[in-house]
């Protein structure tokens, strides 16, 4: 059955900021945490400030398309604005009910216990404050362009009525290793598609040949934009299937509107530290008929090889024909891995999003039991806009085995867009990647974002050659992301902020 674009809603994309659904192009990117210091200054300052929608950066793309064979790089200046509990309640914005926006309105600090985060006193970056009351994201092709924006766009900052607080700096990694966060794998290339139109009978995203009527490119189920912008259908998790359009995602307060909420996550990476003790667990791994290296256990860590390919389609040696940018990179489910002999059920990208993963059971599901599975896990997706932060590990980082720390801290500036922080961002978080018993009793927690109090974390992995789960490796790994910060933002639909 043919997609049927006409029961998709239409999207002002220009109204739409960028970032929520189509993300701002970009290699470098600068997120400027502010304090609003003179309210009616702001306030005029804001309503005219030149934000980047959804329209300018898919023309933006657009131009970068009609010029692959140049040898230039095109200018990509992108400006996005979001805002706290504390933002909007400053502004004004009427309506604001913290019992309807627990979690907003109490921010990530306030959710340490349910998310096992570091205590907010131990960050390094962004402790609980008051004084937080937005932040400016502002990207480009290169740090220059980003300048200029910040010089074009938003100086000076005291004339304009805020004040900078605190700044994260990240860019892209250089080649070869551009879209590869620094553990070394294919970043970002899992996002949910979604349905709606930017004009009559223009999909946002379109349906890519050979892909199914309810994908983007193949394998990337499109999901109804109530999940990421608010005023539109989103899923419906106790549906028969994912494709069925839920209720309408209704705004909580007017001027929510085609916005959306953002976390951001400032996760520092020890990477020395992670290839030393993959290194070493490899090794240990003896008297098995499956095979075992560094480089192999690595992806069983991840779900994936470093080049993007899946394990599940891979599962004993990388595959550059599924990897990153062919169109097979997303082609998968678990369906054929009830046991996790293939890819352990605590991989990264299977703890993250388990596709059509029946938690509980290890028999051959029925086809309707795995359809609605499939709907609840497609009622808990994000859409994430992250960024690589930090130098590059130097030489005598990876001869000693030993992150330095302080100006050679690298890492993960994390981004996502949602309409529920608590049913999408914290129950990924939650229930998925810190839950050693999803989606099974003996998974252990995802090894990549997984929060811990322990030194050690369970992990059980696969067992391809032999077929046999008794052949799973089992071991302890310790924490090598770490949570330095993060806060819980709104970020608004242009037109409501021209009525602040």
């Amino acid at each position: 059955m043919a997609r049927d674009l006409n029961a998709e809603p239409l999207l002002p994309v220009d109204k739409i900021q960028s970032d929520i659904l189509y993300g701002l192009i970009k290699r470098h990117e600068h997120l400027m945490f502010f304090k609003i210091t003179h309210v009616d200054a702001f306030k005029t300052f804001v309503r005219s400030v030149p934000l980047t929608s959804v329209q300018e950066s898919q023309d933006q793309q657009k131009r970068i398309d009609a010029n692959k064979s140049g040898n230039k790089a095109l200018p990509t200046p992108g400006l996005n604005i979001a805002f706290t509990w504390s933002g909007l309640s400053v502004l004004g914005v009427p309506g604001l009910d913290p019992s309807r926006l627990e979690a907003f309105s109490g921010g990530m600090h306030s959710r340490q216990q349910r998310l096992d985060d570091p205590p907010a006193l131990t960050w390094n970056v962004l402790r609980p404050s008051h004084d937080l009351h937005g932040v400016f994201i502002v990207t480009g092709a290169s740090h220059a362009e980003v300048v200029d924006v910040i010089s074009q766009r938003l100086a000076p900052a005291d004339d304009n009525g805020w004040k900078l607080l605190h700044t994260e700096v990240g860019q892209v990694r250089p080649e070869p290793f551009r879209g590869h966060e620094h553990f070394g794998y294919a970043d970002g290339i899992s996002q949910p598609g979604v349905r709606g139109l930017v004009a009559a009978g223009v999909p946002l995203t379109p349906t890519a040949p050979g892909a199914e009527d309810t994908q983007g490119q193949k394998g990337q189920d499109l999901l109804w934009p109530g999940e990421f912008v608010f005023g539109y259908p989103g899923q419906d998790a106790n549906a028969p299937s994912f494709n069925k359009k839920g209720l309408p995602k209704t705004a909580p307060v007017p001027f929510m509107e085609n916005g959306a909420f953002m976390v951001f996550r400032r996760l520092a990476q020890k990477v020395p530290e992670f290839n030393r003790s993959v290194k070493l667990a490899a090794l240990s791994i003896t008297g098995t008929s499956n095979p075992m290296n560094p480089t192999l256990l690595g992806a069983q860590l991840v779900g994936r090889w470093k080049s993007g390919a899946a394990i599940i389609k891979a599962p004993l040696a990388d595959d550059a024909t599924i990897a990153e940018d062919t169109p097979d990179v997303n082609d998968f489910e678990f369906g054929d891995d009830r046991e996790g002999l293939k890819c352990p059920f605590a991989a990264h990208i299977r703890k993250a999003y388990p596709r059509d993963d029946v938690p509980g059971n290890t028999a051959p599901a029925r086809p309707e039991d795995v359809a609605q599975a499939e709907a609840f896990t497609q009622a808990h997706r994000m859409l994430r806009r992250g960024i690589t932060f930090g130098p590059e590990v130097t030489e005598s980082e990876a001869l000693n085995e030993r992150s330095a720390g302080g100006d050679k801290t690298r890492g993960l500036l994390f981004k996502c867009y949602v309409t529920s922080i608590e049913d999408q961002f914290e129950f990924v978080q939650q229930m998925w990647a810190n839950n050693g018993a999803f989606s099974q009793t003996e998974s252990g927690i995802d090894p990549i974002i997984g929060q811990s109090n322990g030194p050690l974390r369970f992990f059980a992995g696969a067992a391809p050659s032999s077929g046999n789960k008794a052949d799973k490796p089992q071991f302890e790994l310790g924490n090598f992301v770490h949570l330095e910060g993060g806060a819980y933002f709104f970020a608004p639909a242009i037109d409501a902020i021209r009525t602040i």
